[in-house]
């Protein structure tokens, strides 16, 4: 069996909240599915204690019934398929992907959302500097992903980073023994990403060009 090579890093993104700015998109699918499977819906002025709180508690907080989740996402990716051309780029996040694209030897996009989804958006972009997009079909299951994704590209942990705008992102970071990098310009404020101890938490895109390998 081949050893990781020592000096492949690799650059991982969370999809919707860290590349795609799909909350208001989100929001209005969110409560569409919320009116069809009885869940409560969100209100515009809850959003601000949303931010606050975990995946979980997210999902407890409005009542999502577990045992449907399954369904509920497969529908909200067919609706935010149809939506895809309102959702723009998160503000300054397309101005530094093609230098983390020079800076890293891979950059990767990991997402619950649909691989079609994520690449019609990147084709409408311009945005051709990622080596893969990797989909789970669930809320949970990021963490196996990336320790799959790591063996399949042949690099060690220690020099992957796995940036995202949820708990459950950092969550999985931390499980898969890569670096977490939570942003702040998407669904959680500080405090939830802070839970699961991420190396970073970044205000701004910009930031994003500290997570370069020689600042790892």
């Amino acid at each position: 069996m081949s050893l990781p090579a020592p000096d492949r890093t690799c650059l991982i993104f969370d999809f919707d909240g860290t590349i795609a700015d799909s909350a208001a998109v989100g929001q209005e699918v969110f409560n569409q599915l919320a009116e069809k499977y009885g869940f409560r819906p969100v209100a515009a002025e809850e959003i601000k204690i949303l931010r606050g709180m975990t995946t979980s508690q997210c999902l407890r907080h409005c009542r999502v019934p577990r045992l449907k989740l399954p369904a509920i996402l497969i529908e909200a990716r067919q609706l935010l398929a149809a939506r895809m051309d309102e959702i723009l780029p998160c503000e300054g996040i397309v101005e530094v992907l093609p230098e983390l694209s020079r800076k890293f030897t891979l950059l990767g996009i990991l997402t619950s959302n649909s691989e079609a989804n994520v690449r019609r958006f990147l084709e409408k972009y311009g945005l051709d500097c990622f080596d893969f997009v990797s989909t789970v079909p669930k809320l949970t299951g990021k963490a196996r992903r990336l320790r799959t994704l790591i063996k399949a590209h042949g690099l060690a942990p220690e020099n992957v980073i796995f940036a995202g705008d949820e708990s459950r992102d950092m969550k999985a970071a931390q499980k898969a023994g890569v670096h977490g990098a939570g942003v702040l310009w998407g669904t959680n404020s500080s405090a939830p990403l802070a839970l699961y101890a991420p190396r970073w938490i970044l205000e701004s895109p910009a930031e994003l060009l500290q997570l370069a390998p020689d600042g790892m």
